[in-house]
């Protein structure tokens, strides 16, 4: 398959980024991240109808290869009754997506409380480029924590 030339020097460009940043502050492989949302759907028992529910879905991993617990964004007002599955953290808001609020909720539950944080100074935070994670707010929200952010760009993740 054809790669316009345009989408390959962004690539490269990025890359070279993110390896500038890694050679740069040295950091290790645990404190580099790579997270981004994704939309699922599936069928979901009712009282007595299947319908379909929409989630967001955020999933984050380290450069070590360690996987983060699933961030998952309920389109509902409130949390279900039903015993949720162990290991993922399920947030509910009324649109289904992702908001700066619910991005600091994640940040905090998920990137701040890994291992190895509080012991390591220095980290890397590759992003989507969705608006809500360019806001001033994100950026100082992730810098103000020692990360780096880098924001892979629109269109390539």
């Amino acid at each position: 398959q054809h790669v316009p030339s345009n989408f390959r020097k962004k690539a490269i460009a990025f890359q070279q980024y993110v390896i500038g940043l890694h050679e740069g502050h040295d950091y290790l492989l645990s404190q580099m991240g790579n997270a981004d949302e994704t939309p699922v759907s599936f069928d979901e028992p009712s009282n007595n109808v299947i319908e379909e529910r929409h989630k967001i879905l955020m999933l984050a991993v380290l450069a070590d290869g360690i996987k983060l617990p699933p961030y998952v964004i309920l389109k509902r007002k409130t949390m279900l009754k039903d015993q949720l599955p162990a290991g993922i953290i399920v947030r509910c808001q009324n649109q289904g997506w992702m908001s700066t609020d619910l991005m600091k909720d994640c940040l905090s539950i998920i990137w701040n409380r890994r291992s190895g944080v509080l012991v390591h100074k220095r980290r890397m935070l590759v992003l989507g480029a969705f608006k809500g994670y360019l806001t001033p707010a994100m950026k100082n929200i992730i810098g103000g924590k020692n990360a780096a952010h880098a924001v892979v760009p629109a269109g390539m993740s």
